[in-house]
């Protein structure tokens, strides 16, 4: 008779799943984020997906991957040079080793998103993700992270990579997942 998974044991077999999926698309498509690398947005408890979330995952030590970004788009004005920079981080060593990762993911929103305003109002969200014959779903707490948390430089200068027009006000919602 086999035993079921904890929700733990699940949460850290997606996150091995997330760094796989981010691999494959750093390497093979150019950053450009896979269908996985979303998750449908419902309440908790709810059956109607509410909307799609792009989400990161983040390092635990994530202050050397935020200033290493930031560097990248420092030295430079060429947003093409950040892409590449970036992706070279990302596709070598960035998704290696997924036990490196936090549960809490990551979300950035512009500054009057009222996307993020109806997140933290719940202060709680379900949120199913899937791709081709692999789905996961779990239930996560919301936050709102200060521009001083790591999990925020991190977001901030990792979707800043992708986005040379990213606005200077935005906001980052921590999400951590129910376990």
């Amino acid at each position: 008779m086999q035993q079921s998974l904890s929700q733990a044991e699940l949460f850290k077999r997606f996150i091995s799943w997330q760094c796989r999926l981010r691999k494959m698309c750093v390497r093979e498509l150019g950053g450009q984020p896979s269908i996985g690398m979303s998750a449908g947005v419902y309440s908790v408890g709810g059956n109607d997906e509410k909307s799609r979330l792009n989400f990161l995952i983040v390092k635990q030590e994530s202050v050397e991957v935020a200033s290493e970004f930031a560097h990248i788009i420092r030295k430079t004005l060429d947003s093409k040079d950040w892409l590449k920079n970036g992706l070279r981080i990302l596709s070598e060593r960035h998704y290696q080793d997924d036990f490196n990762f936090s549960n809490q993911l990551t979300a950035l929103f512009a500054f009057d998103s009222q996307h993020a305003d109806a997140l933290l109002a719940a202060g709680q969200c379900h949120l199913k993700f899937k791709q081709d014959s692999i789905d996961y779903a779990f239930d996560f707490d919301v936050t709102e992270l200060s521009d001083q948390d790591d999990a925020y430089q991190a977001t901030y200068w990792h979707n800043h990579l992708f986005n040379p027009s990213m606005p200077g006000q935005v906001r980052v919602i921590g999400l951590t997942p129910r376990l």
